[in-house]
């Protein structure tokens, strides 16, 4: 789970600016290790040596990353990540995007429409991204579509998206 994305050095101390992707800033003050993973190369953990707001977003320190030379090689263009038993509860009717990932997505008719690929952060609502043998289509993130949601068993169950069907399939 990704709680922050790492934009650039700052400083010559090796610190980091990066873009909270969390609510909780507060969570920062928890973390201690955390997984650092950037395209090419191999996560890696790091342990948080300190933080602060730093309008808009937060600097981050790590241990053993002590000049910006290499904080730009090693953390530079990376996420933050915390392990999914790090993740806090959210409150009911909320999901974090790793849970709904791979989920079965069924209609109110017991057909198998696919499975939720991505989610797509749109500007009036999220949508989920199905992929499936009649092609992909988005299913918005609200009731009238999604009637129930269960992250155990991995699976959506999903009313009045004939139409998105009709329109996937004329591609």
């Amino acid at each position: 789970m990704a709680v922050a994305y790492v934009h650039r050095a700052k400083g010559v101390r090796g610190e980091v600016k990066a873009e909270p992707l969390t609510h909780d800033l507060g969570r920062f003050d928890r973390l201690t290790e955390v997984v650092v993973q950037k395209s090419g190369r191999p996560e890696r953990a790091f342990r948080l040596a300190s933080w602060r707001v730093e309008q808009p977003g937060v600097l981050l320190k790590f241990d053993g990353v002590d000049t910006p030379e290499e904080a730009r090689e090693l953390l530079v263009g990376g996420y933050v990540t915390v392990a999914p038993e790090e993740v806090p509860p959210l409150p009911p009717g909320s999901y974090y995007e790793f849970d709904l990932i791979g989920c079965q997505v069924e209609d109110e008719y017991g057909s198998i429409l696919g499975r939720v690929a991505e989610v797509h952060h749109l500007p009036t609502t999220d949508a989920y991204l199905v992929v499936g043998e009649r092609g992909e289509f988005l299913v918005p993130a609200i009731g009238d579509f999604v009637v129930m949601v269960d992250v155990a068993r991995k699976k959506l169950l999903v009313r009045g998206v004939g139409e998105l069907l009709d329109v996937a399939s004329e591609k």
